[in-house]
């Protein structure tokens, strides 16, 4: 649904020396200084907005002119216009954001926060612009491919389907797709059966038969959580890609940006279930997929372990997202919001 963000490049020596010349705290003017991520830069610029909006201005513009990457340079032009509408300066947001928009390569998940924010502001032109940008590699396959997508795939696609609806246009094939789509998918309590079929796993009977807790009267965690990513912590990874339960040129920020974004987007469609990540070791899969015949690098492999082994009262399980300043869940020691928690992974 949303593009991957790249492998970190080293930072251009002009960003730096703009860090270096921002009037900012010892210590926070080294941690960027040293940093070689665009996420942490743009998280530091997003913080600043309401404490020292100058140098938040002045790190946003850095990293429109110079960051390695066009998705980091979109989203940093995308914060620089909240800040600006937030100051008092509507026309100019504006006109960033018809920048964006008339680029003609506007990053996937970028559009769907703009028709998402569209939508909200009653533009719906614009918003059904942007779910198409959203959607397009779908809406260039058959109408009848969209019936293989889970819940987090079709969020754009009903988006779409809501406003060529209020735009009082005829419904086209992709929306009478998503729609049945969505009507058909399963419930949280069978979710765990379909994932497991979908690896292939051949799991004792009765794995599924303890009741999934409802969320109607939310309680405090861990009943409440109705969905649980796992994940392999980043001390983790090294030893993960060792034993072949990741390709070796596994980047050891995508196994984790690649979760945050499945969460954000599941929040974001599905905001009455409640998420959470457990961490899950590379002696925990092994053993697992010898157990039940998997193969221990199928990403299935991993789904159908959440589902099957965590009991549902675990105190593995970790209510998803922590708080900002809280360490990220990804195991890295970061705050979450210079970790997986950055604006520029939505």
């Amino acid at each position: 649904m949303t593009g991957t963000p790249p492998v970190p490049a080293a930072l251009p020596r002009t960003l730096r020396e703009t860090v270096q010349d921002l009037p900012l705290p010892t210590r926070l003017r080294a941690e960027l200084a040293a940093t070689t991520d665009a996420h942490v830069l743009l998280g530091a610029a997003v913080d600043l907005r309401e404490s020292d909006p100058d140098s938040a201005r002045t790190l946003l513009d850095a990293l429109r002119a110079h960051a390695p990457d066009p998705a980091h340079r979109q989203y940093a032009t995308h914060a620089l216009a909240d800040l600006l509408h937030g100051r008092g300066h509507p026309d100019e947001a504006a006109r960033l954001i018809d920048g964006l928009l008339d680029s003609g390569r506007l990053d996937r998940g970028l559009a769907l926060i703009l028709a998402e924010d569209s939508t909200a502001t009653g533009d719906l032109d614009r918003a059904l612009h942007c779910y198409n940008i959203a959607c397009r590699s779908i809406l260039a396959g058959p109408a009848e491919t969209v019936a293989g997508l889970d819940r987090i795939g079709l969020v754009p696609l009903l988006g779409r389907a809501a406003v060529r609806e209020r735009l009082g246009l005829t419904p086209d094939g992709h929306d009478l797709a998503a729609r049945e789509a969505a009507r058909h998918l399963p419930d949280a309590a069978s979710e765990p059966r379909r994932l497991s079929a979908d690896a292939g796993a051949d799991l004792p009977s009765g794995m599924f038969d303890r009741p999934f807790p409802e969320a109607d009267e939310p309680r405090p965690l861990p009943e409440t959580v109705r969905e649980n990513h796992a994940f392999l912590p980043s001390p983790a990874l090294a030893e993960a890609r060792e034993r072949g339960l990741l390709p070796a040129d596994t980047d050891p920020a995508a196994h984790h940006h690649g979760i945050e974004r499945t969460l954000r987007a599941q929040a974001r469609g599905f905001p009455d279930v409640h998420l959470g990540t457990i961490a899950v070791t590379p002696d925990e899969i092994t053993a697992f997929a010898a157990e039940h015949g998997l193969d221990p690098a199928d990403p299935g492999t991993l789904r159908a372990w959440t589902s099957a082994v965590p009991d549902p009262d675990s105190p593995r399980v970790t209510a998803w997202p922590p708080e900002r300043n809280h360490p990220c869940w990804c195991g890295s020691t970061r705050k979450y919001k210079k970790c997986c928690g950055s604006p520029s992974l939505r």
